[in-house]
Parts: C-alpha cells; structure tokens; sequence
C-alpha cells in the first residue's frame, strides 16, 4: 500500500521523530484522519527517507518511530530546467508537473520576449514540496532566483548536454549518456534569433519538440520529461 509522504526535517541517525508543523499536523488529523498505529513516510528532500508509525497524535504535535529506511527514489538523470517567466498560474503549473518528471533543479529565466517578470519564490517552494510528496521522490528539486538569458547560458556550462529549444529545428533526440542535461525553454514566441546564436556559440545544441507550436507551459513540462527519462 502506498504510505502518505511528507517531508520535514530531521536528523539521519533518528530513532523517532516529533512533528510540530500546524500544517502537517492538521493534514495527518484533519484531512488525512491518521490514526496512531498507521504508517508514513517521512524523507528530508535530500535523499534520506524512513517509514515511521504514527506513536501518538496531539493537538500541537506528532510523535513517530522509525519502522525501516526507505531506498531513496530518483532518476539518473540531472536534469536543470531554465524556463522563461510565465504568466504566474503557467509558471507555478510548470514547477509542478516538472518536479513530478523529475527535474532536479528550476531556473526562472528572463528572455528578450519575456513579458511577465514576477514570481513568488515561496509559493513555487511550497509547491515543489507538495509535488516532490505526491510523486514519491526523495530529492526536493531546488528553485532559484531569476537569471538574465546570458547568466542563465554560462551557468549550465559544464552540463554534459545543453539544448535550447526553437521551432523549425530537428527533433529532439537525449544523449543516452548524458548525466548531468540543461535545458531552455522559451516564452510565447520562442527564443530570438540572436538568442540561438548566442547559445550556439556557447556549445548548444538547438532542437524541438516536434511539429505542432507549443504553448510555453506545455513545451516546459514534455521537455522536462523527455530529458529526464532520455527519451
């Protein structure tokens, strides 16, 4: 059975864990109905995580045992997404369901044809959190600040694969080998052509995601799954 999953903070050689978190604990009481005796699961975002039994409920705070480590859950695959702004809903839609494929770090980028510049850093990690538990991984994804386009570029520099995605290009096709992949991509009305040379120069390679005109959510969120995955 799957165990619910929550991820909090906590010491590797704990032998039980006390959770103080309004937030949590009025999920495991009010919205989950958890009982003592139940088990969940509970990781830190960096890798370690434990099926623990519920050992007492109070009003101010959840108390757990640990039951047995779990084998941490992730793809090979490092995957960092450099996305440009979006209108804020589209964005945080993007944080989301590319946490859910995977992505293991999150660039907000602005672009020459960005228009919507303003993102609300503590909302996107609440969701990142809240995506990392559904999807059962056990790496939190990180979400950084917003980088200019050139900033952006030579900070994936060392990536064993760098693609910028544009209309009119050949498909996209993963290198199997990669491990450690960076991808760009673009506002409504894609990359400017300076921009592709400009990451052409820069050791890109420029490919796209097939024949049909993407919005710049959906385009994030194939492209997020199709580097993680090396498909």
């Amino acid at each position: 059975m799957r165990l619910n999953r929550f991820m909090v903070d906590f010491e590797p050689d704990s032998k039980s864990v006390k959770l103080n978190s309004p937030e949590i604990i009025k999920q495991i009481t009010k919205v989950l109905r958890l009982k003592p005796g139940e088990n969940v699961a509970i990781f830190n975002g960096k890798g370690l995580e434990f099926e623990m039994r519920l050992e007492s409920i109070s009003k101010d705070s959840v108390l757990l045992d640990v039951v047995k480590k779990l084998e941490p859950k992730e793809t090979k695959r490092k995957v960092s997404l450099y996305m440009s702004v979006l209108k804020k809903e589209n964005f945080e839609f993007v944080v989301q369901k590319s946490v859910e494929c995977g992505v293991a770090e999150i660039f907000p980028i602005v672009t020459n044809r960005t228009v919507k510049t303003g993102l609300n850093q503590t909302r996107l990690e609440k969701i990142i959190t809240e995506a990392t538990e559904q999807s059962g991984r056990s790496f939190s994804p990180a979400v950084f600040p917003i980088f200019n386009f050139k900033e952006a570029i030579f900070k994936a520099k060392d990536s064993d694969e760098k693609v910028i995605f544009h209309f009119d290009e050949k498909s996209y096709e993963p290198e199997k080998s990669a491990r450690k992949i960076s991808i760009f991509v673009g506002p409504e009305g894609g990359f400017t052509e300076e921009e592709i040379e400009y990451a052409k120069s820069q050791g890109f390679k420029v490919a796209s995601l097939g024949e049909n005109t993407l919005r710049g959510e959906t385009a994030g969120i194939i492209a997020t799954y199709r580097a993680t995955q090396g498909i």
